[in-house]
């Protein structure tokens, strides 16, 4: 027992020595966790390291990366973190992950005949809609795959990269999905459901309002549309209330396993992009501009993502789920995103 205490002491002599605390970054704990040694300052920036300016530059000046790139403004970006400390390995390990559970749902409904079970109105909706939030899912991964350089940190370079990575497994998924009925049922395909993407009245606003995400160069505001705004209303609307609960009550047992994984990837995403609203509003010198601007981005943005939820009412009914119910629970979630975001204290004249 001695000699292991002598040898624990030498260990704990050894941990003080200068070199072996020595690190490139600040933790946001007392050590650094395997997210922060591997993710920050992977992205050179001349507000850490590159004091003479950056190697290569724009022809009309502008640097590798622009601080003019978003019009929020905080002390130091570097200094964000995921909450839940997102790395390639875990990202890898969940989506694997997210693949078994599917192909397991799908192997075991039809190998112990529950496919037979599934309501036949519910097998209707899915010929006509269960794949159109594919093209909703790939279009803001096309979206976020451009605006993912221009962040001013590896961490949130790091995200945004992850976030559109998952969205474009969350379109493919619900293809495969239909791929996969479609050898069951017949008549499930994506050529129609893109179609219908294109032409059906009740999904137009919701077009309309992934297409104007795209005109979005502002990548701060990206992040805040779409996690504090996009994500609660449309996406906890179709993925949760729509497909998940549709299809339990349907007797689908793979459409709920589908969007069980997607959900909880947009709950990632969520809870994200609250913790950088509270990051840019708390900011000790830019705090009060910055929560003006979230706003303002509020306001524009939040009424045509309540018109296009509304839209889909019809879609709702045409899956068997009551759009009222719906509505008022990704409202009630959305309005708690806010408050946790901090952006409760709306000024006058803010959507409430």
């Amino acid at each position: 027992m001695a000699r292991q205490e002598r040898g624990g002491g030498r260990r704990e002599r050894r941990e003080e020595l200068p070199e072996r605390q020595f690190q490139w970054v600040v933790p946001k704990g007392r050590k650094a966790t395997v997210y922060e040694d591997i993710t920050l300052d992977t992205q050179p920036s001349v507000h850490r390291f590159l004091h003479n300016g950056y190697f290569v530059s724009y022809p009309d000046g502008r640097g590798t990366w622009d601080d003019d790139s978003t019009a929020l403004d905080v002390l130091g970006w570097h200094a964000f973190r995921d909450p839940a400390e997102l790395w390639e390995r875990p990202y890898y390990q969940q989506g694997a992950q997210c693949e078994r559970e599917i192909e397991a749902a799908t192997q075991g409904a039809r190998a112990d005949g529950l496919l037979a079970g599934i309501d036949p109105s519910w097998i209707e909706f899915l010929r006509r809609d269960g794949q159109i939030p594919a093209f909703l899912e790939h279009g803001i991964w096309s979206i976020t795959t451009r605006r993912s350089r221009a962040a001013l940190s590896d961490v949130l370079t790091h995200a945004i990269v992850l976030y559109a990575a998952m969205k474009q497994r969350q379109a493919q998924a619900l293809v495969i999905e239909g791929m996969d009925l479609d050898a069951d049922f017949g008549d499930i395909t994506i050529e129609a459901a893109k179609d219908r993407w294109r032409t059906e009245p009740a999904w137009q606003p919701t077009r309309a309002l992934i297409e104007r995400l795209g005109t979005i160069t502002d990548w701060g505001e990206l992040l805040v549309v779409t996690g504090l705004i996009v994500e609660p209303l449309l996406g906890g609307a179709v993925r949760r209330e729509l497909l998940m609960r549709g299809a339990l009550a349907a007797g689908d047992p793979i459409t709920p396993v589908v969007a069980r994984n997607a959900q909880r990837e947009g709950r990632w995403w969520q809870d994200l992009t609250t913790a950088f609203g509270r990051f840019v509003l708390t900011d000790a010198a830019h705090g009060d501009a910055n929560r003006e601007l979230l706003h303002v981005w509020r306001e524009d943005w939040e009424p045509e993502a309540l018109a296009a939820l509304d839209a889909l009412e019809p879609i709702f009914a045409g899956g068997g789920v009551d759009f009222t119910t719906a509505r008022d629970r990704v409202r009630t979630d959305q309005e708690a995103v806010l408050a946790e975001a901090g952006l409760v204290d709306a000024p006058a004249g803010a959507t409430a």
